[in-house]
């Protein structure tokens, strides 16, 4: 019974590595470091600081690497191309996903009382990415990024193919097609704390869509996927 009472008493750094372990797949050796990847600046007197200095590293090593990764598997795509490919990899609504795919939210502490949001799960993320770094070098790293978050999350044809921004994609089609087109407010209403917005789509003189939405940039977005759908672009 010896190894029963050695695993139901282990010590919780011991048992917090292998939690890492178990999502990760590596053991950590610094485990300070990712105390703090996973410590949220709303806890008052955090014991290793809060996770924002490694957030901010972890979003340039996360970028820099994807960026060389896209350049070398993608040589005949141009810089547009690779650019959209890399925002919809590391943007806010990417990070979130991935995060809960890590689990994440295991490890997260924040002083929010509540259900963690998953822009924190995200950013928390980026901040796990820099104490990887910190803790096993820049190598094992990248390694890290390319086969266990890019190679298994990712298809890079189908990132090309997908529509992140309707209206960006809008746009680009009036530029690609010298069209001259618009956005145009037909509507506000309701009170400063609960408006609608109801916006156009003129496009070379003509209302090609509409929609209403709680923001003028949603219901930008909105029109421009209901233009996009009927011009079959």
């Amino acid at each position: 019974m010896n190894w029963l009472n050695r695993l139901l008493h282990k010590p919780s750094t011991e048992y917090f590595g292998s939690k890492i372990n178990a999502s990760l797949g590596f053991w950590p050796s610094k485990l300070t470091l990712y105390k703090q990847a996973f410590s949220h600046s709303s806890i008052d007197q955090p014991k290793y600081g809060n996770n924002e200095r490694l957030e901010f590293l972890g979003d340039s090593i996360l970028g820099n690497v994807i960026t060389e990764y896209l350049y070398h598997n993608l040589p005949t795509k141009n810089e547009g191309v690779l650019t959209d490919i890399r925002s919809k990899m590391v943007s806010r609504r990417t990070l979130n996903k991935l995060a809960k795919k890590f689990n994440i939210e295991e490890f997260v502490e924040t002083n929010l009382n509540g259900k963690i949001p998953s822009s924190i799960l995200g950013n928390t993320f980026e901040a796990l990415i820099a104490a990887i770094y910190l803790d096993k070098g820049e190598m094992f790293c990248k390694k890290f990024i390319i086969q266990e978050i890019i190679l298994k999350h990712f298809s890079l044809e189908q990132l090309e193919k997908e529509i992140s921004s309707y209206k960006k994609h809008f746009i680009h089609w009036t530029q690609k097609n010298s069209k001259d087109f618009f956005f145009k407010l037909l509507d506000e209403s309701g009170e400063s704390h609960k408006k609608n917005f109801e916006i156009a789509i003129v496009l070379e003189g003509e209302t090609i869509a509409k929609a209403k939405s709680s923001s003028k940039k949603k219901a930008e977005e909105e029109a421009s996927r209901i233009a996009c759908e009927s011009l079959n672009i």
